[in-house]
């Protein structure tokens, strides 16, 4: 049987496990993956295939090499397990793990984001080695955790179990473009350090830490960080605070204030670099103001990264999908971060997005278009077959 006719006749196998997959709540910080990861165990070792569960507690994440490696190359396929949370319930229109389906759409928290590539991948696997055609490779699937939280600990533990590959995608979804690099990130936590008093005094104004703090974050909006304009990163990289708190109380005058700083970088830009940019706005503001004190913390980073065009990975997706979807598909760069950045860095040929379509990732009632979920799937066993015979 063809692989595509397998998946053809395995549609509803296939929508069922996604709905089950919905039906186990992933979000991170918040539940256990233990039940989400027994689902996906029970439905790879249905098809014969000897999934390994690594880590523990909220890092839990699975390895399964299809194959014993051959002669040929390694293709490695990854999606992450948790979720965000599901945010006010009370907007939903649909139970956020319910998996119900109205209107051609299947809904639930993590529809998209990333359950439908997980139920792609195990079925996507199947689909190419009930086939009669020859693999001459491996197929890695992984599906690791800590996406969400942005340390990646899944993925670096399953690095840590050896696994590496010639080439690497990740189901991220939009079927309408294929991404082949993202920016990377630095996160930086400010603390400035002023001087308590209370707010009545006479005589003693103390130094106000948030007053301090509003300048550096002026003077932050401004930084122009210097970086190269190149082909598929024309957006350039981007600045933002996101999350600020000090202050003691509504009488006492703030003696220390922390912000964060979520920075994301193209491919020219260095952890270094951008630190040393940040500390001469800073040294400029202590002219102007010598009273202010601030601490400067890096606590992560992740470089970007990019796969060139004319890999052959990239070639293979981008002519099935065009193929098989029958319209232009392009290739991007991205604008999030994501664990391609980890994989990418490591000399693997990564593509880091393709996958079913839907909408409200990340936000309350998402869901996918259930008419796109054979369709990828018969993209990613074509793609399979294609680069390990």
């Amino acid at each position: 049987m063809s692989p595509l006719h397998f998946l053809q006749l395995h549609e509803k196998q296939l929508l069922g496990f996604l709905q089950r997959l919905v039906q186990n709540p992933s979000q991170d910080g918040v539940d256990t993956l233990r039940p989400l990861v027994k689902e996906i165990v029970h439905e790879l070792r249905a098809f014969g295939f000897k999934p390994q569960i690594i880590g523990g507690g909220h890092a839990l994440s699975i390895v399964c090499l299809c194959n014993k490696k051959g002669v040929g190359k390694t293709l490695w396929l990854d999606a992450p397990l948790d979720t965000v949370s599901v945010g006010d319930i009370k907007k939903w229109i649909r139970k956020p793990f319910s998996g119900d389906i109205a209107q051609g759409k299947l809904y639930g928290r993590g529809s998209g984001d990333c359950k439908a590539a997980i139920a792609i991948f195990v079925y996507a696997a199947a689909a190419a080695f009930q086939s009669e055609q020859l693999l001459r490779g491996q197929l890695i699937l992984t599906f690791d955790s800590g996406e969400q939280s942005g340390d990646f600990t899944g993925m670096r533990n399953i690095l840590k179990q050896g696994i590496t590959a010639d080439a690497c995608i990740i189901g991220y979804p939009g079927s309408e473009e294929i991404a082949i690099g993202s920016r990377g990130f630095l996160r930086l936590r400010m603390t400035t350090k002023g001087k308590s008093a209370h707010t009545g005094a006479r005589y003693n104004r103390g130094v106000n830490a948030i007053a301090q703090m509003g300048k550096i974050i002026t003077s932050l909006e401004k930084l122009k960080m210097r970086h190269k304009k190149i082909p598929f990163f024309s957006f350039g990289p981007r600045l933002t605070v996101s999350q600020i708190s000090g202050g003691q109380a509504i009488n006492i005058v703030p003696d220390e204030c922390t912000v964060h700083v979520d920075i994301r970088l193209v491919p020219s830009q260095t952890k270094s670099q951008v630190l040393k940019e940040i500390q001469n706005m800073v040294a400029v503001l202590k002219k102007q103001d010598p009273s202010i004190r601030v601490v400067l913390e890096p606590y992560m980073y992740e470089r970007a990264f990019f796969t060139p065009e004319n890999k052959e990975i990239v070639q293979i997706l981008k002519k099935n999908a065009q193929y098989l979807l029958q319209r232009e598909v392009p290739v991007v760069a991205s604008g999030p971060s994501n664990v391609g950045n980890i994989i990418g860095n490591k000399g693997i040929d990564t593509i880091s997005g393709f996958g079913v379509d839907g909408g409200h990732f990340h936000s309350e009632n998402e869901f996918i278009y259930i008419k796109t979920l054979v369709p990828v799937a018969k993209v990613y066993a074509q793609t399979i077959l294609d680069f390990l015979s």
